[in-house]
């Protein structure tokens, strides 16, 4: 029996409001959805300056402009844009008929390369292919296979919407009134499909009246946590202060900053977290103050039980990230004549950027993600329950799933063709 997501977005209190679910408390939208064969997501290239939706029937525009290019960031929304790139895959491709099989595994090829490290996004098209696979086996009909594969991004994006209430219900189990907490790049509701990762909780807690604040770190290139990070806190009305990358240290001493709850990319098999580049910067800083927890919080979708932390690929994205502010800077001086019409365009010069050191000439490295090592954690709350990162060694992939179906069985008919880790 499919998912009813709109009865299920109706019963945890959202309301649609030009083209968006919002929700009615925090004021948070849904960052993405699926509807009359259509991806729709909150287009965050826009925020904070405006919320609007972005749409697609495309699955290569929907991985490419979608994933690719950030509209949806995060690892469990980025998972389930996948699976729904998925099913626009399915549907562009049920005329292939009995090719269809071969065709969406190039589809899955194709998703899978828009983002190399992100977890989520990886189960996610290997549940829909999963399921595609098992429904063709089954029916040898194109059509079949659509409808599993809509099927399952549906119980994707509802199994998220589910475990994030799991995952804030133990996350406030950490929090309590004054707490000071740190917080790096986006992992928040915006990175999952609603109410996930740090912030998720954060929201949460101060809606039922914890009172919290929170300390944003810009977390350049791409600023995120200026951009994202303040204007969702700010939707919940949660009070922020917005520090710089460099200001660690004395953010902990001005405003006694006593946590830190940083999202998650990926947790691998060793207990080391991959997240957003600057991230274990902060862990190693904290070991400094006897006071200070360091956690992170995501969902279970993000462990990687193969591949050892140190082991995780470190996307490096364009360096036009870092040296477009610089650009837009020397057209900004030359515009009020600070600068002559002579003077060079951008700093460094086009030219002088090389992919290796030598004389005379620049590297840009912009690397997106880190490394916390297991040693740096206090502990990783995840919607099946908070571990050490010395727990998380001893977890297997049945031990994962079954703690997964026990939460959603409470509220979801589980199809026998839905796993949740592969």
């Amino acid at each position: 029996m499919a998912v009813d997501i709109r009865q299920l977005l109706l019963q945890m209190d959202f309301e649609f409001v030009d083209e968006l679910y919002v929700h009615k408390k925090t004021k948070i939208p849904l960052t993405v959805y699926f509807q009359d064969d259509e991806m729709i997501l909150l287009d965050q290239l826009k925020l904070p300056y405006e919320m609007v939706s972005w749409k697609t029937t495309d699955y290569k525009v929907g991985a490419i402009q979608g994933i690719k290019e950030m509209r949806i960031r995060g690892s469990q929304a980025l998972g389930v844009c996948a699976a729904y790139c998925m099913a626009l895959a399915a549907i562009q491709l049920q005329s292939t008929g009995r090719e269809i099989i071969k065709n969406m595994e190039e589809a899955a090829k194709f998703v899978k390369s828009s983002r190399p490290t992100a977890a989520p996004l990886f189960w996610a098209v290997d549940l829909t292919m999963h399921a595609a696979i098992k429904a063709f086996d089954t029916t040898a009909d194109a059509h079949s296979v659509v409808n599993a594969v809509k099927e399952t991004a549906d119980y994707i994006l509802a199994s998220d919407l589910i475990l994030g209430k799991y995952l804030r219900e133990e996350g406030m189990k950490f929090l309590e009134d004054g707490d000071v907490v740190m917080t790096h790049c986006n992992g928040g509701s915006l990175s999952s499909t609603y109410g996930g990762h740090a912030l998720g909780m954060l929201e949460e807690a101060y809606t039922k009246g914890v009172d919290l604040t929170v300390v944003a770190k810009e977390t350049r290139p791409r600023s995120q946590g200026y951009l994202l990070t303040t204007w969702e806190l700010n939707r919940a009305g949660i009070p922020v202060v917005i520090v710089t990358d460099n200001m660690i240290s004395q953010a902990f001493k001005r405003f006694k900053v006593n946590k830190i709850i940083l999202g998650v990319d990926r947790i691998g098999s060793d207990g080391g977290v991959a997240n957003k580049i600057g991230s274990s910067d902060i862990a190693r800083i904290a070991r400094f103050y006897d006071d200070v927890h360091f956690y992170y919080a995501t969902s279970y979708s993000t462990m990687d039980l193969e591949t050892p932390g140190r082991d995780i690929p470190i996307e490096e994205r364009s360096i036009d990230e870092m040296s477009r502010a610089y650009r837009l800077d020397a057209q900004d001086k030359k515009r009020k004549g600070i600068l002559s019409e002579n003077a060079l365009n951008e700093w460094p010069p086009n030219e002088a950027i090389v992919s290796t050191p030598e004389k005379g000439k620049f590297v840009l490295y912009n690397p997106a993600f880190d490394i916390t090592p297991g040693n740096l954690i206090d502990l990783v709350i995840t919607d099946i329950g908070a571990f050490s990162p010395e727990q998380i060694r001893t977890l297997t992939p049945a031990i994962i799933e079954n703690e997964v179906k026990r939460r959603l069985e409470n509220e979801l008919t589980l199809p026998e063709h839905i796993r949740f880790y592969l």
